[in-house]
């Protein structure tokens, strides 16, 4: 099913705030041009702070170079701090946390040092944000209790309220509900009393992800309204379509009706704000629906709508609607003309992988071919040198004879045959030497064919392994998870899709085919799908986030990509009993940045490097020279962060 992704909320993060904040970008003329004057090192050194407080809004590239170019001409102690602050932040938005740790604990340092506390007790919120960011969740709780006394004690209610909202997040990863809420209600409150609307509009979702995740749907849908509220109150209609999208996400398939009315008023803010990003899913969304009703006219038309702009498997799944609310029209011919569309569109990339790997081996093949001629035509030029050198000796050997025949001839008839049975023995060992060269180099010709079978066996394996696992695990999870008060008919189809999925896969295998990830619509939406699968179950909940990720990425790399988040949630499905899980994408420098969280029960990692499945995803890593960290302990669930160079 296609659906837009429910945001969650659960780790908003609040960091510190630099002091030079200035968000008008007309100074940046006036700035820069004071800087190309100026010949102060201090001036200097401000000016280009001053810059990257700016771009930090605009561009984070630029922000993070003004930054470094303050760094270069400080020597004040205050304006270092706040320049090592501001380096901390860059690093910290772009996921580098290791770094962002070390600059915000040299500012810190030197606020101690310049005895100014309630600075170094700011620079305290970010180091527990990235203590929060990193899974540890205790150590962000300490931290940030001790700064929210501070500033209790100095009365500066919003930098406590920051701490509240990040305690918040933590409570509610080590799944404290109750703790949590409290916490985010005292930072709603002081956010409330100042009249920030904007970090309401943020903590408001974040109570609504809590209540719900305890279990109060109720409270839940209270807080998105109350979001709903403010937002109307501020013209923000931006954030109510995403509002509106993720209310009708919650209701599609509880309260069609409701969803129905949430999803038509995304679709009218979405079209009144030419929001064109996600159009496409709310009227696929809004077709699924009236599938399900049975007003397939009106299904036809907004997944004709939606069909143009929705690629790959997205798509797939478009031409699977359309197939049925043609069929509920008695219009068989356009429902098998539909059908056998997806099918088509399924089986593309799967004959484009398999034609790679046949060339892969051809060229590895075609190379071997070429060293060994070269080898050749090497040996024929020795063995040619060979017998010029003979030849020369010979006529040396027959003037020396000629030369010292009044020494005797026995001596030269002895010289030349003792010259000759060396030479011949010459001749035996360079032809030895050349024939077991040549016997090697077929034998590495062999073992290369070998190599590229095996590789290409191993490949087969831990696609089974990856595809048809990650769909008879999804089954499984459903059959387990089957509710008494869901309709059967809808548990039916979900299980009826799943199964033909597979069936799918089997035939593919059985047709001899690459039997691969069909990733046509990107890696980011064809996560969501997958994720959307197995949340289906109702045992799982799989939430998928874009930070900022905006271009497809080449097609092998998402292949591999998707290989490896397939296997992920493959695990926790497996192994993990969790109950919720996060797939988050961002990008940063030409690096792509994946991390995979779970609250299940985690696992001993220095115990468990063995499996097949970490053995696979082990060796793709690898294969993408991609770095990658687990992150776990027995009780404290697992984080999985890969970096891929793009």
């Amino acid at each position: 099913m296609i659906c837009s992704v429910l945001k969650n909320n659960l780790l908003l993060i609040f960091i510190s705030i630099s002091c030079f904040v200035c968000g008008q970008n007309g100074l940046v003329d006036s700035l820069t041009t004071k800087l190309s004057e100026t010949t102060s090192l201090f001036e200097k050194a401000k000016l280009n702070l001053q810059l990257a407080n700016i771009y930090e809004r605009i561009d984070l590239n630029k922000a993070k170079s003004y930054a470094y170019e303050a760094l270069k001409y400080t020597d004040n102690d205050s304006l270092l701090a706040e320049t090592s602050n501001q380096l901390g932040r860059f690093h910290f938005f772009t996921a580098q946390l290791d770094s962002a740790s070390i600059y915000f604990s040299e500012a810190k340092t030197i606020l101690k040092k310049l005895k100014d506390e309630h600075r170094a007790a700011i620079i305290n919120i970010s180091l527990g944000a990235i203590q929060l960011r990193q899974g540890h969740y205790e150590n962000t709780i300490k931290i940030l209790t001790e700064s929210a006394s501070f500033f209790e004690d100095t009365n500066d209610d919003l930098n406590a309220a920051k701490c509240y909202s990040n305690i918040s997040s933590a409570f509610a990863e080590l799944d404290n509900y109750d703790k949590a809420i409290e916490y985010s209600e005292k930072a709603l409150t002081i956010f409330h009393k100042n009249d920030l609307t904007q970090f309401q509009l943020i903590t408001l979702p974040n109570l609504a992800t809590q209540h719900f995740k305890k279990g109060d749907t109720l409270k839940a849908i209270g807080y998105y309204n109350d979001a709903e509220t403010i937002a109307k109150s501020v013209n923000d209609n931006r954030s109510l379509s995403i509002i509106y999208n993720n209310l009708g996400h919650i209701y599609l398939e509880n309260d069609t009706d409701k969803s129905e009315n949430y999803l038509k008023q995304a679709l009218k803010l979405k079209n009144e704000l030419n929001l064109n990003s996600g159009i496409e899913i709310t009227k696929s969304n809004l077709g699924y629906i009236y599938l399900k009703k049975k007003d397939y006219a009106k299904a036809i038309a907004l997944l004709k709508e939606a069909e143009p702009l929705i690629k790959g498997k997205q798509l797939s799944s478009v031409y699977d609607f359309l197939s049925r609310s043609y069929k509920g029209l008695g219009n068989f011919p356009r429902a098998l003309e539909f059908a056998e569309k997806a099918k088509q569109l399924n089986d593309s990339l799967l004959s484009a992988e398999n034609q790679n790997t046949i060339l892969d081996i051809q060229t590895k093949y075609e190379t071997e071919k070429k060293e060994k001629e070269i080898l050749q035509l090497k040996a024929d030029n020795l063995e040619a040198n060979y017998r010029r050198r003979q030849n020369r000796n010979l006529l040396i050997a027959a003037l020396a004879a000629l030369v010292v025949v009044v020494l005797g001839l026995y001596m030269i008839v002895k010289n030349a045959k003792r010259k000759r049975i060396i030479m011949e023995q010459n001749l035996t060992i360079q032809e030895q030497n050349f024939n077991q060269l040549l016997k090697a180099q077929e034998l590495e010709e062999i073992d290369a064919i070998l190599d590229a079978q095996e590789q290409e066996r191993t490949k087969m394996a831990a696609d089974l392994h990856d595809n048809l696992g990650s769909k008879v695990a999804t089954l499984k999870l459903y059959l387990e998870n089957y509710d008494e008060n869901e309709s059967f008919s809808t548990f039916y189809e979900k299980l009826k899709s799943l199964m033909n999925e597979t069936y799918d896969e089997i035939r593919s295998i059985a047709r001899n085919k690459n039997f691969g990830a069909k990733i046509d619509k990107g890696l980011i939406p064809s996560t969501s799908s997958i994720a959307k699968q197995i949340s289906d179950s109702n045992k799982l909940n799989i939430k998928v986030i874009n930070v900022d990720v905006k271009n497809r990425i080449e097609n092998t790399l998402e292949i591999q990509l998707f290989r490896i988040i397939q296997e992920l949630l493959t695990n926790i499905i497996k192994h993990a009993k969790a109950t919720e899980a996060i797939v988050q994408f961002s990008e940063d420098n030409n690096v792509l940045n994946i991390i995979v969280e779970d609250n299940g029960k985690g696992f001993n990692v220095n115990n468990q490097r063995s499996g097949v499945g970490l053995n696979n995803i082990e060796k793709r890593v690898e294969k993408i020279n991609a770095e990658w960290v687990i992150d776990s302990s027995e009780g404290n669930g697992t984080t999985v962060i890969l970096n891929i160079p793009l």
